[in-house]
């Protein structure tokens, strides 16, 4: 790695590292220890007159890692901090060695996880940390409890876990975003949709002619924090739309659908 790092100095060579293995092989933690690194040698080709615009690109790159470890990893039965998704993170240098930009694409996220794990595993880390570091005032004002009370969160069997810190996982996630200019209004937004779908989770169902809605409150909060018209998100819920020569067709859905 030393070497290609010092070659990224000349501007016509470009090179890659690729991290994979199974679960738990280290390719998250060598990751972050590969960006540390060409984050020290960009540090070591700074000009005195970049080094304060640079050091925050730097910043955010490195600061990137909390926020999608939170959103995208999850404890699973071989890995306390699996990552559930891929990502490629492309970093731009000058040409004298320092880092000017970069960007980070994920892909393949196992969005089913949000709605169901395997037994012991965990949803993905930023609900249990939303639940443990948020303040009492946003709470109450979300609807927020202890993950106990979400369906998404304990139907696995496992809410807690002892190698992992919820609440410093959120603190890390609250730098992170600052680091990378989010204003408390959108970190707010983040949270009513956090809490929304932890919500939705809670909506129970019975049989009357099809699927009804038994749980008005959690219907009714799970809208409200989503933005939507509740009506219309109970229609959603509990019938499917066809399009049939033409005309729209309303079907009511059973409890299992």
């Amino acid at each position: 790695l030393s070497p290609a790092a010092s070659d990224a100095k000349n501007p016509f060579f470009s090179f890659f590292l690729l991290c994979s293995g199974e679960s738990g092989a280290g390719k998250t933690e060598s990751t972050k220890l590969i960006l540390k690194f060409l984050s020290a040698m960009s540090q070591n080709s700074l000009e005195v007159a970049s080094t304060e615009k640079t050091s925050h690109v730097e910043q955010a790159i490195l600061e990137s890692s909390p926020i999608m470890e939170a959103f995208g990893n999850a404890k699973t039965v071989y890995n306390n901090n699996s990552s559930r998704f891929g990502k490629f993170i492309q970093l731009n240098f000058c040409q004298k060695g320092n880092i000017q930009g970069g960007k980070i694409v994920d892909y393949l996220l196992e969005k089913n996880r949000v709605v169901r794990q395997n037994p012991g595993e965990r949803n993905y880390h930023i609900f249990y940390a939303l639940l443990a570091g948020i303040e009492d005032e946003q709470k109450k004002a979300f609807y927020l409890s202890q993950a106990e009370n979400y369906y998404y969160l304990k139907q696995s069997g496992c809410v807690a876990d002892r190698t992992i810190n919820d609440k410093e996982t959120y603190q890390e996630v609250m730098t992170a975003m600052k680091v990378m200019k989010f204003n408390d209004e959108d970190i707010r937004e983040f949270f009513k949709l956090l809490a929304g779908i932890l919500l939705l989770g809670n909506i129970e169902f019975i049989t009357a002619g099809g699927a009804q809605i038994s749980s008005k409150t959690a219907l009714g909060r799970a809208s409200e924090l989503l933005g939507l018209d509740s009506a219309q998100l109970t229609e959603v819920l509990t019938h499917r739309s066809m399009i049939l020569r033409g005309e729209e067709i309303s079907t009511p859905l059973t409890i299992e659908q």
